[in-house]
């Protein structure tokens, strides 16, 4: 009980405080946080990928075997949201947007963050970033595919991944780690303070993000929803962790990830796509603020024992 406190305490604690913050400036300020996002998603997240991939020695089997885990674990996820909905006979959007629920998770703004903080570890950050790569490429195929009903294909969905420049920072990282190649120490050590400003940012705006969802104890569908992602989806990782013999940190961060709460790309998604927003910003809402106690969890049981 006072590791589990402990966690509680000094991992979620600071993020949450964090999250808490960019949520009150939200409301306080009504500022407009796309500028924000804008400069996460082009400068902040790109310097963290390259210095981190550039630094780190992640073994090559270590990374496929990630890269699998977080396919299989979005398959899996994927048939059961299937069957659920089949079962509870919803429409057609509800459908779509209540698989992206529960298969796509927050593993950039909060996992990051988590990661950096539980392990600060330069190769645990590494691991986190091949999850998040999987992850991003996942939301922009098959998540834009799920909710938009046929009005956009999956090839047009790697069109706009390709467009991001996460993917294009981890082959030049690579790239010139693989030939060796130095950076020059000016460049490398501003990318390094780039990357450092991962943690507050990120936190701030999905607090900022959080704060214009409107939320309501009337949706059962949203509590099935966040039962799934936070409770199902870390017992399936377990399970695939042992499967495919991930051991160590690595397969702590693997199962600590799936446990995530989901991503506010899903409220995005449903809202370009008229995809039952509502139930998408309900489901982000509840399983971030239920993960304060769920991951803690997660934590308190994988770590150390993997």
């Amino acid at each position: 009980m006072n590791y589990f406190i402990y966690i509680l305490l000094n991992i979620l604690l600071p993020i949450f405080i964090q999250i808490f913050l960019g949520y009150i400036i939200k409301k306080v300020t009504n500022f407009n946080n796309k500028p924000l996002a804008v400069i996460q998603l082009y400068i902040i997240i790109p310097a963290l990928l390259f210095v981190s991939m550039y630094n780190a020695k992640i073994d090559r089997s270590i990374a496929i075997k990630i890269s699998l885990h977080s396919i299989m674990i979005f398959i899996l996820l994927y048939i059961l949201s299937v069957i659920i909905s089949k079962i509870f006979k919803y429409n057609k959007t509800t459908s779509s947007s209540f698989s992206n629920s529960i298969c796509l998770y927050n593993s950039g703004n909060f996992c990051l963050p988590l990661v950096q903080i539980l392990y600060n570890n330069p190769i645990a950050v590494s691991v986190q970033i091949v999850i998040m790569t999987v992850q991003s490429i996942v939301t922009n195929t098959v998540g834009i595919y799920s909710v938009s009903a046929g009005k956009k294909n999956v090839k047009q969905g790697i069109v706009e991944i390709m467009k991001v420049p996460m993917i294009y920072c981890i082959v030049l990282a690579l790239l010139l780690r693989g030939m060796e190649i130095n950076v020059a120490k000016p460049i490398l050590n501003a990318l390094n303070s780039l990357g450092s400003a991962m943690v507050p940012v990120a936190l701030i705006s999905l607090g900022a993000q959080l704060a214009e969802t409107k939320y309501s104890f009337k949706m059962p569908k949203v509590y099935f929803s966040n039962f799934i992602r936070l409770v199902i989806s870390p017992i399936l990782a377990y399970g695939l962790v042992l499967l495919l013999g991930l051991k160590g940190m690595a397969a702590e961060i693997a199962v600590i990830s799936s446990s995530a709460p989901t991503a506010v790309n899903a409220v995005l998604l449903a809202i370009q796509y008229d995809s039952d927003p509502e139930f998408a910003s309900q489901a982000v809402f509840f399983s971030t603020i239920i993960s304060s106690i769920s991951v803690t969890f997660v934590i308190f049981l994988v770590v150390g024992r993997l």
